[in-house]
Parts: C-alpha cells; sequence; structure tokens
C-alpha cells in the first residue's frame, strides 16, 4: 500500500507548481514507471493487459481503459485484494453518516452522470493527501483559510444529494467531522426546482457556496432578479465546465470570487483556477490526452478534442491509467521552460436549463437519476412540447423497450415529484442528435422551434 504524510504531500505539490514545464513531464514519467510497475505487481487484471507492455514503454502503449470493463473485472482490477464489488456497494451506498472508512482505510464515492451503471471509487490516504493539496495550495488560492471552516462560516452545496455521490460523501465527512456543528453545512438538492433551490438557500444564508456549472448560472440569474436573497463570500464550481461568460455572469451577479474546478470521481482534481478565471491543468499529477472519439490523439492545440485520457498518477488503490472519458478539451501548448501550468479549456460536462410545465430544472437532476439505469451508455433529453420530454439511449447491448418505458415512468415520477404533474414523458427509438459543430451528443435538444 502507497503511503505518504501530510508534510511530504504539500511539498511535492509546492515543487510540481514551480518546476518548469519540462521538469514537470519528467514528474510524470517517473510517476507513470512506478504506478504501472505497481498495478502489474498487486492487480491482476492490469497484469494480464500490461502482460506485452515493452520494458521501456511509453504512455501510448498502454492499453485504453474503458468504465465497462473497469466494472467487469472489478475485483481483479483493484490492487487491494480485500476490496470487492458487492461490499464496496453496500458500504458506499450504506444510510450511515458516521464517517466510518470502508475496512478501516478508505473514503469510498461512485460516479455520477449519463455514462450507465455507477463505478465505486475506494480512495487511500496517499490518494486524498496529494489532491487535497492540489485544491489547498492552488484552488484556494487568494481565498481566506478559514473560509471552508464550517465552525465559523454557513457552507450550502447545491449537489446530487445521495449517499455515495462524491461531493455529497465529502461534504458528509466535514459535516460530522466537528460535534455540534453539523447545522452550518446544508446539502441542497439539485434534483429539484429552481424555486426549490431558491428557497432553501434563501432560508439558510449561506457564507459559501458551491455546485455545478448550469446550477450556478441559474442561481446568478435568480439574485440578478431580486428573488435569491444571498450574499456568499466565495462560490466553487465543480463536475462540469463553467464558461468564461458564465464565470463572469456569476462573478458580477454574487460580487465575490468564484473558483472553477473541473474534476471527475475516477480522475480526481483535472484542472482548477489559481489566480485568474483561466482553467490550468495539474499536470504534475493528471495526465491528459485529447482523442477523437475513435479514440485516436488529436495533437493540433487549436482543435477540440472528441474526448480525453486520464491518467491519476496519485491513485495506486484503482488504478486511473489512460481512461476514456467524452469530453472536449483544448490544452495550451507550452515550452519547457515554462512554470505556469497549461491553460486547460473544457467543452463537456456541460448542463443545461429546461422549463417544462412551468418550473424550470437542469438536467443535472435527471443526468444524475439515470446513472443507476442499467445497460445505457449514454441519455439524450430532447424537448418537444412545452409539457414533454422524449428520452433516447445508447445502449450497451440491445435497445430494450421494458427498460426504456421504465426509464420513462420513473422521470415522469420525478416531475411530478417536484411539482410538474402534466409533465409528459417519452422515449424515442431514434438515436440521439448529434451537434452541427464538432459532432458531440447535446446532453439537451430542443425540437419546438
Amino acid at each position: 500500500m502507497k503511503t505518504i504524510e501530510p508534510a511530504e504531500a504539500a511539498k511535492l505539490v509546492k515543487d510540481g507548481f514551480l518546476a518548469t514545464h519540462a521538469q514537470r513531464l519528467e514528474m510524470q514519467k517517473k510517476r507513470l514507471a512506478e504506478l504501472v510497475e505497481y498495478a502489474r505487481e498487486n492487480s491482476p487484471y492490469l497484469k494480464k493487459l500490461y502482460k506485452k507492455l515493452p520494458d521501456n514503454f511509453v504512455l501510448t502503449d498502454i492499453p485504453i481503459m474503458e468504465k465497462y470493463d473497469m466494472i467487469e473485472h472489478y475485483d481483479d482490477w483493484v490492487t487491494d485484494r480485500d476490496i470487492h464489488l458487492p461490499d464496496i456497494e453496500a458500504f458506499c451506498n450504506r444510510e450511515s453518516s458516521d464517517g466510518e472508512l470502508y475496512l478501516g482505510k478508505y473514503t469510498v464515492l461512485h460516479t455520477s452522470g449519463t455514462t450507465g451503471s455507477p463505478l465505486y471509487m475506494a480512495r487511500d490516504r496517499h490518494r486524498n493527501l496529494i489532491h487535497g493539496q492540489l485544491i489547498a495550495q492552488r484552488l484556494m488560492n487568494g481565498i481566506a483559510p478559514d473560509i471552508m471552516d464550517h465552525t465559523k462560516h454557513h457552507i450550502a452545496a447545491v449537489i446530487y444529494a445521495v449517499h455515495g455521490a462524491s461531493s455529497y460523501e465529502g461534504l458528509l465527512r466535514q459535516k460530522y467531522s466537528v460535534p455540534g456543528f453539523e447545522d452550518n453545512m446544508r446539502a441542497v438538492s439539485v434534483l429539484g426546482s429552481i424555486d426549490e433551490i431558491v428557497a432553501e438557500l434563501n432560508e439558510f444564508k449561506p457564507d459559501t457556496m458551491s455546485g455545478y456549472g448550469s446550477i450556478l448560472t441559474m442561481l446568478a440569474l435568480e439574485k440578478k432578479a431580486g428573488r435569491l436573497d444571498i450574499s456568499p463570500q466565495a462560490i466553487f464550481n465543480s463536475a462540469e465546465a463553467l464558461s468564461p461568460d458564465n464565470h463572469r455572469l456569476v462573478e458580477k451577479a454574487f460580487g465575490c470570487p468564484v473558483k472553477n474546478n473541473y474534476c471527475m470521481t475516477e480522475g480526481g482534481e483535472i484542472a482548477m483556477t489559481v489566480d485568474s478565471p483561466d482553467m490550468l491543468l495539474n499536470e504534475d499529477w493528471i495526465i491528459v490526452e485529447p482523442v477523437d472519439e475513435d479514440r485516436n490523439p488529436v495533437t493540433d492545440p487549436h482543435k477540440w478534442s472528441g474526448g480525453i485520457l486520464v491518467t491519476d498518477l496519485a491513485n495506486f488503490v484503482q488504478p486511473i491509467i489512460r481512461y476514456y472519458v467524452s469530453d472536449c478539451v483544448r490544452i495550451e501548448q507550452i515550452s519547457d521552460d515554462n512554470i505556469r501550468l497549461p491553460k486547460f479549456e473544457i467543452r463537456g460536462r456541460v448542463n443545461d436549463v429546461f422549463i417544462i410545465d412551468g418550473k424550470t430544472f437542469s438536467t443535472a437532476g435527471i443526468g444524475n437519476k439515470s446513472e443507476f439505469w442499467s445497460e445505457i451508455v449514454n441519455l439524450q433529453i430532447v424537448q418537444i412540447a412545452d409539457d414533454e420530454l422524449q428520452l433516447r439511449f445508447v445502449w450497451h447491448t440491445g435497445a430494450d423497450r421494458e427498460k426504456a418505458a421504465q426509464y420513462c415512468d420513473e422521470a415522469a415520477a420525478y416531475f411530478v415529484e417536484h411539482g410538474c404533474p402534466k409533465a409528459k414523458v417519452s422515449y424515442s427509438n431514434e438515436p440521439p442528435i448529434k451537434s452541427q459543430r464538432g459532432g458531440k451528443t447535446p446532453r439537451y435538444i430542443d425540437l419546438r422551434k
């Protein structure tokens, strides 16, 4: 088991930030070699997968990892022989909030989004300390040190508030870390309508607020309209892209610093704002390879990718090495002697806002629910009338009409639960509609126009 002390983690992250681009690439190379060697020794699945790697392999020699393969080979993929999928799933989905660690040493969470079955991740102290320092030293740069201290401030997170979800589990760990101050932290469910979210935030009055980019943009508009009466001292975006225009909109509406963090449950803190609205790639700990939708390299730094391959150099428990994610990015090309981290732009993971039956929602709500819909790889929400949405699925195997009808019923029940009894949800056997620009599959399409 890989171990590290807090002081060492802090120094490694600081040294990487002060290094040149060429020096960070050397750090990448050494850390990748160590990670692959550990994976081959401790993961039966990766030992077999990497059997034909040459002695002096380079990054592109390593096979690409897909989510469904990792789930299928879960028990053999992890490097701790005591971790088993049924056990970690049961532990992650338990109703307890006592801060207990899985097997006494791992924090546990699962992915969320529209990619089919959730992937359960166990995070050890080594990984948590490294990524924690990336947040503390880079994302929190220029922010008052105690702004995230819930013994002094009200902290709200507008997130997918269910056990196992990454952001929610992090909030719970902090919430119950200091007895007597639990009421100073609140998870506001992203599944609600904008009216419900605004009402809860107005009652709570947070000093610090975090949430998905689409939700923060909606809340900025509610603030400008005078319906949202809160004055946070800092706002943090995560899990999806916050465009430069929306970044400025949120910052101007609330009159406070807005920090943008592009992260994922599998790959960790990939890129973040440090001292400007630009997101910077944490290239000393995360390797990102832009690829097209066929997994071929995109070498032109001015061209948007069709996806990315992510490698987390700090995760030795569940090695994430060349893991495919369908986000569109561009990465700045910098010189070897450049100290500033490369600029990272992302066009994926953006939720949309839509109105149905007179109420406003973000696609994040249905997107997060669909994470538990089996056999689908992707989902598109198509609005065909003011009160009707059509779901289009990409199936992992073959189309399943009974499951499609079931998922539509669950989506309709979701809208009924949130005050939209007239909302209708149907499904189409047609494939999702791709955008004319870039060929990507938007999460939401409006066909009423």
